[in-house]
């Protein structure tokens, strides 16, 4: 699971790349990637994981979510529900700078793009809003379309409900550097983690002293490596629970984790309740 630098081509004719997709015509996915364009992408319905850098977060009955430039993410969207619709809006820089900067009344819209650059979900009732204007993409012509986004623009600049998905104020920064280095440990966890997995292992196939390498994650991820390990095993853990009929005492030992008191522990932690009263919550539902 490489990283990718996806190429968005916007026609000359266009400002802006917008995509619907259904579950017959899905969008062309590519695994870990990143590009230097801005992005929203409506998802009708279903359940999946946003996985963004180092975060990974669950989400139900679809989503809403803005990135800016160069944070690498994994697709959002599913394709178990058949009437699903995913709906991928792109625009670069000049977007901004040469259009909307043009127009002071866009001025809020430039704010809230500038504040939200590191990424952020919105609520399910900003999604559910906000709904049958990305459904209208799919037949609407190149003006409608333009004069649709704006108005959704306008619409998520005022929305007082959103997560921002890395918590720290700090600029995300991930350098040409660094990157295809975290991109290998994304990889490594990915296929590794339900093995024993150690930063000094990681840092030695890196080239990089554990320090150095403790060091780089934090900088780009923004969170501790063991932080993200235990996250996304119990991320995993979720997974299992909801699609295999399977034990508390399994399940810990499929992701990796040794010690069953340390494993509630950190799902409680992550998830906000036990594992138990998370299985008695799918088998209520």
């Amino acid at each position: 699971m490489k990283l990718a630098y996806e190429q968005i081509y916007v026609e000359q004719s266009k400002s802006l790349k917008i995509e619907s997709y259904t579950k017959d015509s899905l969008c062309n996915e590519v695994n870990w990637h990143l590009h230097p364009e801005y992005e929203i992408v409506f998802i009708k319905n279903g359940n999946g994981i946003v996985q963004v850098a180092s975060n990974t977060e669950k989400y139900e009955d679809g989503l809403l979510i803005f990135l800016g430039p160069n944070i690498p993410h994994m697709p959002f969207g599913n394709k178990d529900v058949k009437d699903n619709v995913e709906v991928v809006i792109q625009f670069n820089q000049n977007f901004i700078s040469d259009r909307l900067k043009l127009f002071p009344e866009f001025s809020a819209i430039q704010k809230f793009i500038h504040k939200m650059s590191k990424g952020c979900i919105f609520s399910k009732g900003t999604k559910n809003k906000l709904s049958n204007s990305f459904l209208k993409f799919a037949t609407q012509n190149n003006t409608e379309k333009l004069l649709n986004f704006l108005q959704i623009l306008h619409q998520l600049s005022i929305s007082k409900d959103t997560k921002p998905i890395f918590k720290s104020s700090l600029l995300l920064e991930i350098d040409k550097t660094s990157l295809p280095r975290i991109s290998k440990v994304f990889e490594y966890v990915n296929n590794n983690y339900s093995k024993k997995i150690q930063s000094k292992s990681i840092a030695k196939e890196l080239g990089l002293t554990t320090n150095s390498f403790c060091r780089i994650f934090k900088s780009a991820t923004d969170k501790s490596f063991i932080c993200f390990l235990n996250e996304f095993r119990i991320k995993k853990a979720q997974e299992y629970f909801e699609n295999d009929n399977t034990s508390i005492s399994e399940v810990l030992y499929k992701c990796g984790f040794n010690d069953p008191s340390y494993f509630c522990k950190q799902f409680k932690k992550h998830i906000g309740i036990s594992p138990s009263s998370y299985i008695n919550s799918i088998n209520k539902s």
